[in-house]
């Protein structure tokens, strides 16, 4: 039973999420909730974490249960043109393209926030999610080799469509104490 009503939060934080973004939150709500999760559309149980918790630079993020960890709560902060930094609430480092190129599969890992356009995300809605488009390459946040525990996220082609792998929820949380 507690699985489907935390679906049901996934679906309701979607939905609400693009607007949430756009807007400053109430001052009740930023008392409260600052951070958000990345949940798979296709697994909304599973989410971007930062691997072991790690706060150093060039730690891989990668698709894991989700456990209310702070290394797998993000901080979003507006840049520009509806792109956001989203900061790691364990390590204060932002998800990154590593590189900054356009290499298809680059890894996506943490490292320390520059406001640079590999750090720039932008939510496309995608069917009952979004896909999460990095500003340097057009890329989309992608699980390496399909929905798996453990999986690698890297930036790949976005699909027109969205797939099991690159469609997610973005979930507003209570932030961590």
């Amino acid at each position: 039973m507690r699985r489907a009503a935390g679906l049901g939060a996934a679906a309701i934080g979607a939905g609400l999420m693009l607007g949430a973004l756009g807007s400053a939150p109430t001052a009740e709500a930023a008392a409260h909730v600052r951070t958000l999760t990345l949940r798979l559309a296709s697994a909304p149980g599973e989410v971007a974490n930062v691997r072991g918790a790690s706060r150093e630079n060039g730690a891989h993020v990668i698709q894991w249960p989700y456990s209310h960890a702070p290394n797998e709560r993000w901080e979003p902060e507006a840049t520009a043109n509806g792109y956001y930094l989203l900061r790691s609430e364990e390590s204060g480092k932002c998800l990154n393209v590593a590189g900054g190129g356009d290499e298809e599969a680059a890894p996506v890992i943490q490292y320390t926030c520059g406001n640079y356009p590999n750090e720039q995300w932008k939510f496309v809605h995608k069917g009952i999610g979004y896909q999460i488009v990095v500003r340097s390459s057009g890329k989309c946040l992608n699980v390496r080799g399909g929905v798996g525990q453990g999986n690698e996220l890297i930036q790949f082609t976005c699909t027109p469509h969205g797939v099991d792998n690159d469609v997610w929820l973005p979930v507003w949380e209570n932030a961590s104490n």
